[in-house]
This record gives structure tokens, C-alpha cells and sequence, in this order.
């Protein structure tokens, strides 16, 4: 494949179309000058802490640190445990294994989303917890103001946060699991294990421990 090179008129047409580009992007000046003013006069929100948990601001260098670590807990599982697990295979089996990782991952993120965290870190009863944030409804996190009402077990962080961290162990812990299984069961019948595994194990005993009224 041949790369033409541009003649000057190009050059200038460009050059023009990205000055054009950031000027359509750019915010009006008043309105720059207006949300500054706005910024300034509005009160600063309250840190979040053990005892300040509405309303208040997330503390920026927990919240850097926990999606710091939230994205290295994803990478023992994608693609840390599917390399792994890939080369204890026969070399037909690699493909299924690496891709059992990555189905584990879906799977468990869209059942975490739908109910899994809620039962797992909400208040309910000593063994389960409740549906108050099934399909993550009623989270408070105005990231633009640094306003939200975090989970009382991480006071100094957005609760979203939080839900992505706790996300990353519901994913490796079933993925390890898969490793005892590998190349002896259809893949149809391992997402229907690891869902009900998730869902009827993995969020009670989650709950007993580390929910707010868990009986552990």
C-alpha cells in the first residue's frame, strides 16, 4: 500500500480543519468566565470520612490508588489467569480456556451489575442483603461537583468505585474455580455454574462477612 503525500493546498485544509475543530469544541468565553464564577461561590463539599458519609467529597488520592488497584486485580484475571491456565492445556484447548476468562468476566460483571453487589454489600437481613441497589440505582456520585454518598466500609472514596473494586474479586475468585474444570466441561453448562456459584454462593458469604449486618 502506497501513502500519497499531501500537496500544500492539503497541508492548508487541514491545518484549517483542526483550527475550525477547537474553535466548534471550545466554550464560549462568558460562559467559561460564568462557571468559573460559580465555582468559586459555591461551598467547598465536606471530605468524606467514617462519620461525614452524605454529600461530602471523596478524598482524589484513595480514589486514584483504589482504580489503580482495581485495574491490576483485573489483570490477574485478563489476561493473567487465561495465559495461565492456557498453558496447563493441551495445545487444542488454549483458545477455549483463555476465552472461559473472558466469559467469566462478562458474565459476572452484568450479574454484579443486575443484583450480585447489592445482595453481597447492601443492608438486609444476617445472611443476604437487599435490592436497594439493584441495577446500581440510587448512587449519589456528582463527580463534576465532588459530591456522593460513599459505602461505609470505604468512607473516603466514591461508592462506584468501590462497586468496580469489589467487582474484580467477584470476577477472579469463579475464574479460579474454572481452572479446576478446564477441558471437562462444556462451556454452556460452565457459565450456568459460574452464575448460580456467584449469585447463591459467592454473594451471601460476601454478605456474612463484609455486609453491613452479616452475621460474620
Amino acid at each position: 500500500m502506497t501513502v500519497k503525500k499531501l500537496s500544500r493546498a492539503g497541508l492548508i485544509a487541514l491545518a484549517l480543519a483542526m483550527l475550525a475543530g477547537l474553535f466548534v469544541a471550545a466554550p464560549p468565553f462568558e460562559h467559561s468566565t460564568a462557571y468559573a464564577q460559580a465555582s468559586a461561590a459555591a461551598p467547598t463539599p465536606t471530605p468524606c470520612d467514617a462519620k461525614v458519609q452524605q454529600n461530602c467529597a471523596p478524598n482524589p488520592g484513595d480514589t486514584a490508588w483504589m482504580l489503580t488497584s482495581t485495574a491490576l486485580v483485573l489483570l490477574m484475571t485478563i489476561p493473567g489467569l487465561g495465559l495461565f491456565y492456557g498453558g496447563m492445556v493441551r495445545k487444542k484447548n488454549v483458545g477455549d480456556t483463555v476465552m472461559t476468562s473472558f466469559a467469566i468476566a462478562c458474565l459476572i460483571t452484568i450479574l454484579w451489575v443486575v443484583c450480585t453487589y447489592s445482595l453481597a454489600f447492601r443492608s438486609g437481613s444476617a445472611f443476604i442483603g437487599g435490592l436497594d441497589r439493584a441495577l446500581l440505582q440510587g448512587i449519589v456520585s456528582d463527580i463534576a461537583n465532588g459530591i456522593g454518598n460513599p459505602h461505609p466500609l470505604a468512607p473516603t472514596i466514591p461508592e462506584t468505585v468501590y462497586i468496580c473494586f469489589q467487582l474484580t474479586f467477584a470476577i477472579i475468585t469463579p475464574a479460579l474455580i474454572a481452572g479446576a474444570f478446564a477441558e471437562r466441561m462444556k462451556f454452556s453448562a460452565m457459565l450456568w455454574f459460574i452464575g448460580l456459584w456467584a449469585v447463591c454462593v459467592y454473594a451471601p458469604v460476601a454478605h456474612w462477612v463484609w455486609g453491613p449486618d452479616g452475621f460474620l
